[in-house]
């Protein structure tokens, strides 16, 4: 019984620091900052990868991320 209760108690902390730690778009956007100086090369790994690349468009996503 001690169990249940100690696992509810410490159940909401954990998801919210797995949910918190699980989110990794801001290393994802430090991996494509190198590709921001060169329009075109930016443009060739946003076609290939599908992640924002172009500096308007990582600041697009990050001011949406809060």
């Amino acid at each position: 019984m001690l169990n249940l209760i100690f696992l509810l108690l410490i159940g909401p902390w954990l998801w919210r620091q797995w949910r918190r730690y699980s989110n990794h778009s801001e290393e994802l956007q430090a991996a494509m900052l190198p590709f921001a100086d060169e329009p075109l090369q930016a443009r060739r790994v946003e076609a290939e990868t599908g992640l924002p690349c172009l500096p308007e468009h990582l600041e697009q996503q990050t001011t949406l991320l809060g």
